[in-house]
Parts: structure tokens; C-alpha cells; sequence
């Protein structure tokens, strides 16, 4: 099937007339359906959104406010928004067009490689001062915004939403003696007071583009951004088996993410001791088989045990 038949999966011959009149669409149309939220017709320097039903407007209406707001190289900008019922039932968008491909099966040098520089992009794009963001996006996707802009206290953090604190230091308590307990405590507490950014929230590599030196070119899909802790986005719990493979080490990964990230950030910000000790709690926490969060949902039960017993080893390790 060629692209312009495919693409009538999307728009049929009259809607197909009347997409091009209206966008001023004149040339080839690459048809994307590999997105489990929107279909993605690629044009030109353009990539036009149209929500897969009806459920997902409001997401990619969410993912759009991003898109109006950031202002980094590596987020789509937004350049137009349509209802046109002779077209789409549903509004749709049109954003820039990034170049690049999502990465491959990475290799160790090429998984640190992109960790740094998505940890530098990810600076730059939690830099950008919240007085610019709209307030739909000042809670989670799946929450109603609050009157004000949320605060470190009350904003979205991965470690709250698993108990908080005390909480996951009372759950360590049996294997760790007081004084390790404290440090802990002293590292969730500090992570957890990070000022909320406009995160992405659903980070991993199907989310990045890169060209064919390797270097990041794209931030893509947007729809759970909002203001939020940026620990949202360097608990990597989205990201592939196989690049969690990539990995020499427990905690590779994030060590990377977040180095390059505390280097290129203008806000104070915790250690990467405290980040790694934070980290490696949120995955004991996460992966135990009684808890029912979204992190880690896609990864089979056997990879989930494995990694909660080296997360265990790991916070031994680094309490000793």
C-alpha cells in the first residue's frame, strides 16, 4: 500500500480535498500510525496530529499547550490548531517537524551518549519559568489543576505517590540500622523538595529522535507533561529491557541523565548520592509485587524481580 492510500485511514478522498485546501498542503503526506494516541501525517516541515477517538482529545489538546509553551530546539512548536468538521470529527494540529529517527538497540557508549544529552536538553526545557505555563498543565494528565501553580509540596512527585518519605524509609527500616535510616530520610526528603518544572512525564526512547550522527534532535510526545517534580523524568521506568541492558552497572543509566542534567540546570538542586539513593528506593517501592502503579507495567514479572533484587543489593551498598 502506498502512502496516499494509506492515509486514508485517516482522511478519506473528500476529507483528503479538503485537509490539503485548508492546511495549504500541496506535496507528498507520510502517514505515521505507530502512535497508540494519534495518527500523524508528516508534510513537508510539518507533522499534523488528529487524535486516534474521541477519549484522546484532551490529551492531545495537553500535549499541544506544551508545544505552545516550550521554547527548546528539541520540542515541536506548535503552528496551528483546527476544527473542521469536514475534515476530522475531532480538532487537530499541526507542529514542526523534527528531524531524526528513534534510536535503535543502544550500546553502552551510545545509551551514555544519549544520557547526557538528553539529561543537557532536559535542563534546559525545566529551566523555562512556570509563570509561561497555562494551568491545564499544572497537575498530572490524569488530575484536575489546582487554583494556583503547584509547589514543591503539593506538585506530582513519583516518590509521594509510592508513600511519601517516611513511609518508604519505615518499609527499608527492617534491613538498614537508625543511622543509615537517617541518611535515607535525609535523601527522599531532599529529592522530594525539588521545585516542580514543566516535565515530560513519559520519557523513554520511543519518545526521542536522533539524526544519523547520533546526536538528539527531538522531544517528542508530550501528552503527560505538566508541572510536576523533574524527578518524573529520570525514573526511566518506560524505557526498554534491552537499554536497561545496555547498562554496566545498576543505575547507569540515571547516573548520566541526571549528571549532565545537574550541570546544565540554574536551580539548586540535590546530589546525585541523594538522586541515586531516592532512585533505588522508588524501584524496591515500585517493582514490589503488592504495589499497583504504572511504573514498569509493560515488564514481565521475571525482569521485575531481578531488578528490585539488584535495587536491594544496591541500597545496601551505598548504606554500608
Amino acid at each position: 500500500m502506498d502512502d496516499e492510500q494509506a492515509v486514508a485511514a485517516v482522511l478519506v478522498a473528500p476529507q483528503l480535498k479538503r485537509f490539503r485546501e485548508i492546511c495549504e498542503v500541496d506535496g507528498p503526506i507520510e502517514p505515521r500510525f505507530d502512535g497508540s494516541t494519534k495518527h500523524v501525517l508528516l508534510a513537508g516541515d510539518r507533522a499534523f496530529l488528529f487524535p486516534r477517538n474521541h477519549t484522546i482529545v484532551t490529551q492531545l489538546e495537553r500535549e499541544c499547550d506544551v508545544y505552545a509553551t516550550s521554547d527548546h530546539p528539541t520540542v515541536p512548536k506548535l503552528l496551528g490548531r483546527w476544527n473542521e468538521p469536514a475534515i476530522s470529527p475531532y480538532p487537530f494540529f499541526a507542529v514542526t517537524r523534527l528531524p531524526g529517527s528513534t534510536p535503535g538497540d543502544l550500546s553502552s557508549e551510545h545509551l551514555r551518549v544519549l544520557a547526557r544529552q538528553l539529561g543537557a536538553a532536559l535542563a534546559a526545557c525545566h529551566d523555562l519559568s512556570l509563570e509561561r505555563v497555562p494551568r491545564p498543565l499544572w497537575a498530572n494528565a490524569w488530575s484536575e489543576p489546582p487554583m494556583a501553580p503547584p509547589t514543591a509540596g503539593d506538585c506530582y512527585t513519583p516518590l509521594r505517590e509510592l508513600g511519601g518519605a517516611e513511609q518508604l524509609v519505615k518499609s527499608a527500616a527492617p534491613s538498614i540500622g537508625p543511622a543509615a535510616r537517617t541518611t535515607l530520610l535525609d535523601a527522599l526528603e531532599a529529592v522530594d523538595a525539588m521545585d516542580p518544572v514543566l516535565a515530560h512525564g513519559d520519557l523513554y526512547e520511543n519518545h526521542l529522535l536522533l539524526d544519523e550522527s547520533g546526536t538528539l534532535t527531538g522531544i517528542l510526545d508530550w501528552g503527560f507533561g505538566g508541572v510536576l517534580s523533574p524527578l518524573v523524568d529520570f525514573t526511566c521506568s518506560q524505557w526498554d529491557s534491552a537499554s536497561w541492558a545496555a547498562e554496566r552497572s545498576y543505575g547507569e543509566l540515571r547516573r548520566y541523565l541526571w549528571t549532565a542534567y545537574a550541570d546544565h540546570r540554574s536551580a539548586p538542586l540535590p546530589t546525585w548520592d541523594q538522586v541515586h539513593l531516592a532512585l533505588t528506593m522508588f524501584d524496591i517501592a515500585a517493582l514490589a509485587p503488592e504495589t499497583e502503579t504504572h511504573y514498569y507495567w509493560q515488564k514481565s514479572a521475571e525482569w521485575q524481580a531481578a531488578r528490585r533484587a539488584a535495587a536491594r543489593d544496591c541500597l545496601q551498598a551505598l548504606l554500608e
